[in-house]
Protein backbone atom coordinates (compact mmCIF):
# COMPACT_ATOMS: atom_id res chain seq x y z
CA UNK A 1 0.00 0.00 0.00
CA UNK A 2 1.35 3.39 -1.00
CA UNK A 3 0.58 6.65 0.70
CA UNK A 4 -0.39 9.39 -1.72
CA UNK A 5 0.29 12.81 -0.22
CA UNK A 6 -2.78 15.03 -0.10
CA UNK A 7 -5.16 12.30 -1.32
CA UNK A 8 -5.21 9.64 1.37
CA UNK A 9 -4.06 6.05 0.92
CA UNK A 10 -4.48 3.97 -2.22
CA UNK A 11 -4.02 0.47 -3.59
CA UNK A 12 -5.53 -1.16 -6.67
CA UNK A 13 -8.82 -2.89 -7.38
CA UNK A 14 -8.95 -6.24 -9.24
CA UNK A 15 -9.42 -4.24 -12.42
CA UNK A 16 -6.19 -2.38 -11.76
CA UNK A 17 -7.89 0.91 -10.88
CA UNK A 18 -6.66 2.84 -7.85
CA UNK A 19 -8.73 2.40 -4.71
CA UNK A 20 -8.76 5.38 -2.38
CA UNK A 21 -9.87 5.83 1.19
CA UNK A 22 -11.50 9.10 2.23
CA UNK A 23 -9.18 11.82 3.38
CA UNK A 24 -9.63 12.49 7.10
CA UNK A 25 -11.53 15.67 7.81
CA UNK A 26 -9.28 18.43 9.06
CA UNK A 27 -9.47 18.99 12.79
CA UNK A 28 -10.76 22.50 13.45
CA UNK A 29 -8.65 24.64 15.75
CA UNK A 30 -10.19 24.71 19.23
CA UNK A 31 -10.19 28.50 19.46
CA UNK A 32 -11.90 29.55 16.25
CA UNK A 33 -14.68 32.05 16.87
CA UNK A 34 -17.77 33.43 15.23
CA UNK A 35 -18.58 36.94 16.44
CA UNK A 36 -22.37 37.29 16.38
CA UNK A 37 -24.09 40.68 16.50
CA UNK A 38 -27.91 40.60 16.64
CA UNK A 39 -29.15 44.02 15.56
CA UNK A 40 -32.52 45.75 15.30
CA UNK A 41 -32.53 49.31 13.93
CA UNK A 42 -28.92 50.05 14.89
CA UNK A 43 -27.75 51.79 11.71
CA UNK A 44 -26.10 54.58 13.72
CA UNK A 45 -23.82 52.30 15.74
CA UNK A 46 -23.49 48.92 14.02
CA UNK A 47 -20.26 49.80 12.20
CA UNK A 48 -18.45 50.42 15.50
CA UNK A 49 -18.85 46.92 16.94
CA UNK A 50 -18.38 45.31 13.51
CA UNK A 51 -15.09 47.19 13.17
CA UNK A 52 -13.95 45.96 16.59
CA UNK A 53 -14.88 42.37 15.73
CA UNK A 54 -13.01 42.48 12.42
CA UNK A 55 -9.95 43.87 14.20
CA UNK A 56 -10.20 41.09 16.81
CA UNK A 57 -10.71 38.26 14.32
CA UNK A 58 -7.99 35.67 13.84
CA UNK A 59 -7.62 33.31 10.85
CA UNK A 60 -10.75 31.18 10.53
CA UNK A 61 -12.96 33.53 12.56
CA UNK A 62 -16.21 34.98 11.22
CA UNK A 63 -18.05 38.23 11.89
CA UNK A 64 -21.80 37.74 11.49
CA UNK A 65 -24.60 40.29 11.89
CA UNK A 66 -28.18 39.05 12.13
CA UNK A 67 -30.46 41.85 10.98
CA UNK A 68 -33.42 41.38 13.32
CA UNK A 69 -36.28 42.72 11.19
CA UNK A 70 -34.78 46.21 11.04
CA UNK A 71 -36.69 48.96 9.29
CA UNK A 72 -33.61 51.12 8.78
CA UNK A 73 -30.28 50.63 6.99
CA UNK A 74 -28.68 48.40 9.65
CA UNK A 75 -27.98 45.58 7.19
CA UNK A 76 -26.43 47.95 4.64
CA UNK A 77 -24.11 49.57 7.18
CA UNK A 78 -23.10 46.19 8.64
CA UNK A 79 -22.18 44.83 5.23
CA UNK A 80 -20.32 48.02 4.33
CA UNK A 81 -18.28 47.64 7.53
CA UNK A 82 -17.22 44.15 6.46
CA UNK A 83 -19.62 41.77 8.23
CA UNK A 84 -21.55 38.84 6.84
CA UNK A 85 -25.24 39.67 7.17
CA UNK A 86 -28.14 37.27 7.65
CA UNK A 87 -31.81 38.28 7.79
CA UNK A 88 -33.55 37.34 11.02
CA UNK A 89 -36.86 37.69 12.84
CA UNK A 90 -37.69 40.26 15.51
CA UNK A 91 -36.58 39.27 18.97
CA UNK A 92 -33.06 39.09 20.37
CA UNK A 93 -33.17 35.40 21.21
CA UNK A 94 -34.74 34.58 17.85
CA UNK A 95 -31.96 36.45 16.04
CA UNK A 96 -29.30 34.66 18.08
CA UNK A 97 -30.89 31.32 17.20
CA UNK A 98 -30.62 32.13 13.48
CA UNK A 99 -26.91 32.73 13.94
CA UNK A 100 -26.35 29.55 15.94
CA UNK A 101 -28.03 27.50 13.22
CA UNK A 102 -25.43 28.81 10.78
CA UNK A 103 -22.34 28.35 12.95
CA UNK A 104 -19.94 25.42 13.31
CA UNK A 105 -17.01 27.14 15.02
CA UNK A 106 -16.08 25.87 18.51
CA UNK A 107 -16.77 29.28 20.07
CA UNK A 108 -19.52 31.85 19.62
CA UNK A 109 -18.98 35.41 20.87
CA UNK A 110 -22.18 37.45 21.17
CA UNK A 111 -21.91 41.24 20.99
CA UNK A 112 -24.36 44.12 21.37
CA UNK A 113 -25.03 46.26 18.33
CA UNK A 114 -25.54 49.52 20.23
CA UNK A 115 -21.96 50.00 21.42
CA UNK A 116 -20.83 53.58 20.88
CA UNK A 117 -17.48 53.67 22.67
CA UNK A 118 -15.29 51.45 24.84
CA UNK A 119 -11.97 51.57 26.64
CA UNK A 120 -10.86 48.33 25.02
CA UNK A 121 -11.64 46.23 21.98
CA UNK A 122 -14.54 44.27 23.49
CA UNK A 123 -14.54 41.22 21.18
CA UNK A 124 -10.75 40.97 21.40
CA UNK A 125 -10.90 40.97 25.21
CA UNK A 126 -13.55 38.25 25.26
CA UNK A 127 -11.69 36.19 22.69
CA UNK A 128 -8.45 36.40 24.65
CA UNK A 129 -10.16 35.43 27.91
CA UNK A 130 -11.82 32.42 26.28
CA UNK A 131 -8.74 31.23 24.40
CA UNK A 132 -6.38 31.57 27.37
CA UNK A 133 -8.62 30.03 30.02
CA UNK A 134 -10.60 26.89 30.70
CA UNK A 135 -14.09 28.31 31.30
CA UNK A 136 -16.94 27.40 28.98
CA UNK A 137 -18.73 30.73 29.28
CA UNK A 138 -17.07 34.15 29.47
CA UNK A 139 -19.26 37.08 30.50
CA UNK A 140 -18.19 40.63 29.78
CA UNK A 141 -18.83 42.88 32.77
CA UNK A 142 -18.40 46.63 32.47
CA UNK A 143 -19.23 50.08 33.76
CA UNK A 144 -21.68 52.29 31.91
CA UNK A 145 -20.37 55.59 30.60
CA UNK A 146 -23.53 57.17 32.03
CA UNK A 147 -23.15 56.81 35.82
CA UNK A 148 -26.89 57.27 36.25
CA UNK A 149 -27.69 53.97 34.55
CA UNK A 150 -29.82 51.68 36.74
CA UNK A 151 -29.91 47.95 35.99
CA UNK A 152 -33.47 47.69 37.24
CA UNK A 153 -34.38 44.29 35.84
CA UNK A 154 -31.11 42.75 37.00
CA UNK A 155 -31.38 43.41 40.72
CA UNK A 156 -35.18 43.62 41.02
CA UNK A 157 -36.08 40.47 39.08
CA UNK A 158 -33.09 38.45 37.86
CA UNK A 159 -30.90 38.32 40.97
CA UNK A 160 -33.67 37.42 43.47
CA UNK A 161 -35.14 34.71 41.23
CA UNK A 162 -31.81 33.12 40.33
CA UNK A 163 -30.66 33.17 43.97
CA UNK A 164 -33.91 31.42 44.90
CA UNK A 165 -34.13 28.79 42.17
CA UNK A 166 -30.59 28.39 40.80
CA UNK A 167 -28.02 29.40 43.44
CA UNK A 168 -25.33 27.35 41.69
CA UNK A 169 -25.26 29.91 38.87
CA UNK A 170 -23.29 32.13 41.23
CA UNK A 171 -22.28 35.75 40.87
CA UNK A 172 -21.59 36.67 37.26
CA UNK A 173 -20.66 40.31 37.67
CA UNK A 174 -22.79 43.40 38.14
CA UNK A 175 -24.00 43.01 34.54
CA UNK A 176 -25.17 39.40 34.81
CA UNK A 177 -27.37 39.93 31.75
CA UNK A 178 -24.57 41.37 29.64
CA UNK A 179 -24.95 41.07 25.89
CA UNK A 180 -21.19 40.59 25.60
CA UNK A 181 -20.26 36.94 26.14
CA UNK A 182 -18.29 34.07 24.60
CA UNK A 183 -19.68 30.53 24.81
CA UNK A 184 -18.49 27.15 23.64
CA UNK A 185 -20.72 26.11 20.74
CA UNK A 186 -21.61 22.77 22.32
CA UNK A 187 -23.65 24.56 25.00
CA UNK A 188 -25.89 26.20 22.40
CA UNK A 189 -27.75 23.23 20.95
CA UNK A 190 -30.96 23.69 22.95
CA UNK A 191 -33.77 26.04 21.90
CA UNK A 192 -33.49 29.64 23.09
CA UNK A 193 -36.32 31.93 24.18
CA UNK A 194 -37.07 34.35 21.36
CA UNK A 195 -37.07 37.44 23.55
CA UNK A 196 -34.87 39.41 25.95
CA UNK A 197 -34.90 36.57 28.46
CA UNK A 198 -32.19 34.87 26.43
CA UNK A 199 -29.23 35.99 28.59
CA UNK A 200 -30.89 34.76 31.79
CA UNK A 201 -31.62 31.49 30.01
CA UNK A 202 -27.97 31.11 28.96
CA UNK A 203 -26.63 31.81 32.45
CA UNK A 204 -28.83 29.10 33.93
CA UNK A 205 -28.82 26.50 31.18
CA UNK A 206 -25.03 26.48 30.81
CA UNK A 207 -24.56 26.12 34.57
CA UNK A 208 -27.13 23.32 34.71
CA UNK A 209 -25.31 21.53 31.89
CA UNK A 210 -22.12 21.55 33.96
CA UNK A 211 -20.43 24.47 32.23
CA UNK A 212 -18.11 26.82 34.07
CA UNK A 213 -18.26 30.60 33.81
CA UNK A 214 -15.73 33.40 34.13
CA UNK A 215 -16.16 37.16 34.26
CA UNK A 216 -13.98 39.44 32.14
CA UNK A 217 -14.07 43.12 33.03
CA UNK A 218 -14.23 45.35 29.95
CA UNK A 219 -13.84 48.79 31.50
CA UNK A 220 -16.25 51.58 30.61
CA UNK A 221 -18.64 51.17 27.69
CA UNK A 222 -20.84 53.81 26.14
CA UNK A 223 -24.08 52.56 24.62
CA UNK A 224 -27.67 53.56 24.00
CA UNK A 225 -29.16 52.15 27.21
CA UNK A 226 -32.93 51.85 26.89
CA UNK A 227 -35.51 50.96 29.53
CA UNK A 228 -37.84 48.34 28.10
CA UNK A 229 -40.93 47.75 30.28
CA UNK A 230 -41.47 44.19 29.03
CA UNK A 231 -37.87 43.08 29.45
CA UNK A 232 -38.19 42.20 33.14
CA UNK A 233 -41.20 39.98 32.42
CA UNK A 234 -39.33 38.17 29.65
CA UNK A 235 -36.36 37.63 31.97
CA UNK A 236 -38.65 36.28 34.68
CA UNK A 237 -40.45 34.03 32.19
CA UNK A 238 -37.17 32.40 31.18
CA UNK A 239 -36.19 31.76 34.80
CA UNK A 240 -39.56 30.32 35.82
CA UNK A 241 -39.69 28.14 32.70
CA UNK A 242 -36.32 26.63 33.62
CA UNK A 243 -37.26 26.33 37.30
CA UNK A 244 -40.30 24.30 36.29
CA UNK A 245 -38.32 22.19 33.82
CA UNK A 246 -35.71 21.38 36.48
CA UNK A 247 -38.35 20.50 39.09
CA UNK A 248 -37.65 23.47 41.31
CA UNK A 249 -41.05 25.09 40.89
CA UNK A 250 -44.33 23.22 40.78
CA UNK A 251 -46.56 24.51 37.96
CA UNK A 252 -49.42 25.02 40.41
CA UNK A 253 -47.32 27.59 42.29
CA UNK A 254 -46.37 29.64 39.27
CA UNK A 255 -49.31 32.10 39.52
CA UNK A 256 -48.16 33.29 42.95
CA UNK A 257 -44.68 33.89 41.55
CA UNK A 258 -46.15 35.71 38.59
CA UNK A 259 -47.94 38.05 40.97
CA UNK A 260 -44.62 38.75 42.71
CA UNK A 261 -43.05 39.48 39.33
CA UNK A 262 -45.91 41.77 38.34
CA UNK A 263 -45.31 43.88 41.45
CA UNK A 264 -41.63 44.21 40.57
CA UNK A 265 -42.47 45.07 36.98
CA UNK A 266 -44.81 47.80 38.21
CA UNK A 267 -41.97 49.36 40.20
CA UNK A 268 -39.66 49.22 37.18
CA UNK A 269 -42.28 50.80 34.93
CA UNK A 270 -42.32 53.90 37.14
CA UNK A 271 -38.72 54.74 36.27
CA UNK A 272 -38.63 57.72 33.94
CA UNK A 273 -36.05 60.26 32.89
CA UNK A 274 -37.49 62.70 35.44
CA UNK A 275 -38.20 60.37 38.38
CA UNK A 276 -34.80 60.94 39.99
CA UNK A 277 -32.12 58.38 40.79
CA UNK A 278 -32.64 58.28 44.56
CA UNK A 279 -36.39 57.88 44.25
CA UNK A 280 -36.03 55.20 41.59
CA UNK A 281 -33.47 53.22 43.60
CA UNK A 282 -35.57 53.37 46.77
CA UNK A 283 -38.57 52.05 44.87
CA UNK A 284 -36.58 49.26 43.25
CA UNK A 285 -34.82 48.18 46.44
CA UNK A 286 -38.19 47.95 48.17
CA UNK A 287 -39.46 45.77 45.32
CA UNK A 288 -36.41 43.49 45.43
CA UNK A 289 -36.73 42.96 49.19
CA UNK A 290 -40.35 41.82 49.15
CA UNK A 291 -40.98 38.39 50.70
CA UNK A 292 -41.10 35.65 48.09
CA UNK A 293 -43.92 33.13 47.70
CA UNK A 294 -43.65 29.54 48.84
CA UNK A 295 -42.65 27.05 46.21
CA UNK A 296 -42.74 23.29 45.74
CA UNK A 297 -39.91 21.07 44.60
CA UNK A 298 -41.23 18.10 42.70
CA UNK A 299 -39.55 15.06 41.22
CA UNK A 300 -41.72 12.44 39.57
CA UNK A 301 -44.73 11.78 41.78
CA UNK A 302 -43.20 13.20 44.95
CA UNK A 303 -43.56 16.77 46.10
CA UNK A 304 -41.84 18.66 48.86
CA UNK A 305 -43.13 21.98 50.14
CA UNK A 306 -40.48 24.67 50.43
CA UNK A 307 -40.99 27.56 52.79
CA UNK A 308 -41.00 31.13 51.59
CA UNK A 309 -37.47 32.33 51.20
CA UNK A 310 -36.16 35.53 52.74
CA UNK A 311 -35.17 38.25 50.32
CA UNK A 312 -31.73 37.49 48.85
CA UNK A 313 -28.77 39.50 49.99
CA UNK A 314 -27.16 41.79 47.47
CA UNK A 315 -24.68 40.01 45.21
CA UNK A 316 -23.03 43.16 43.92
CA UNK A 317 -19.48 42.25 44.94
CA UNK A 318 -16.70 44.48 43.63
CA UNK A 319 -15.48 43.48 40.19
CA UNK A 320 -11.73 43.60 39.60
CA UNK A 321 -10.65 46.39 37.30
CA UNK A 322 -7.43 44.67 36.30
CA UNK A 323 -9.00 42.94 33.31
CA UNK A 324 -8.71 39.50 34.90
CA UNK A 325 -11.34 36.82 34.77
CA UNK A 326 -12.93 35.15 37.76
CA UNK A 327 -14.16 31.60 37.28
CA UNK A 328 -17.30 30.16 38.86
CA UNK A 329 -17.56 26.36 38.80
CA UNK A 330 -21.09 25.00 38.61
CA UNK A 331 -22.14 22.60 41.34
CA UNK A 332 -25.33 20.51 41.15
CA UNK A 333 -28.24 21.74 43.26
CA UNK A 334 -29.39 19.41 46.02
CA UNK A 335 -32.72 18.80 44.28
CA UNK A 336 -30.88 17.66 41.17
CA UNK A 337 -28.45 15.22 42.77
CA UNK A 338 -29.08 11.52 42.21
Amino acid sequence: MVATPGVGTADTTPAGNPRTTPRPRPVEAPHVFTFVIPAHNEQASIATIVGQAIAAAQPGDRVLVVDSASTDATAHHAAAAGAEVLPGPRGKGAAMAVAIANITTPWVCFLDADLISSQTNVPAALRQAAASGTADHILGDYEYADPGTILASTFTIYQPLVAEFFPEVGHLGANSLSGYRAIRRRYLDRPLPAHFGVEAHLNISIAMAGGTAAVRHLGVIGSRFKYKPDMCREIACSILDLATAHHRLHPDHRPSWQAWIDQGAAAISQITATSGRSTSLARLFAAARRPMPARTHHTGDTQQQATASPPPQSTDHPIPSDGQTRTHPSQPHEAERV
